[in-house]
């Protein structure tokens, strides 16, 4: 993920004071530097605990970014948790679950169209005060178009 991504390595996991554990750092100097702090879970679900301790944790790794990738599914708190600290704070928090994971199997080029999705809902509450309900019928809308492109497109063909 990290290459298809343009991020660049920086280290493996370490434990950093006590018990806190980073899997994987890295850093993007596209547009502008960022710090990664990436952590993966082989769990069906993560709640709001695991990305607090995250959360926490940047102070001492200095990420900018937290990304956390779970095999399994993230909660309605987590979901809350990672929107409400991208509200009021200076990170960002990108969260991958199983359906992301099976996706970018399927086609390792799907990761930049899950990011640019979940980067544009983001944005869309944070600076143009969007709600929940409103994203989701403008990705519906969204998924719609792209799926009758594609449908023309093979008809086409």
């Amino acid at each position: 993920m990290i290459r298809l991504t343009s991020l660049r390595f920086t280290k493996w996991r370490s434990r950093e004071n006590g018990k806190g554990e980073v899997d994987v750092l890295a850093a993007s100097d596209r547009f502008v530097y960022s710090r990664w702090q990436i952590q993966c879970k082989n769990t069906n679900k993560v709640d709001i605990d695991v990305l607090a301790k995250e959360i926490g944790l940047t102070f001492v790794t200095g990420a900018d970014v937290v990304m956390v990738v779970t095999t399994g599914e993230f909660t309605r708190d987590a979901y809350q948790y990672a929107y409400r600290m991208m509200e009021v704070s200076r990170y960002y928090m990108i969260l991958l679950q199983k359906d992301d994971i099976e996706a970018i199997k399927r086609d390792k080029t799907n990761i930049v169209e899950i990011f640019d999705r979940k980067a544009r809902r983001v944005f869309a509450k944070k600076e143009l005060d969007v709600s929940d309900e409103e994203l989701n019928e403008i990705e519906q809308e969204e998924d719609l178009m792209a799926e009758a492109i594609e449908d023309e497109i093979d008809d086409n063909s």
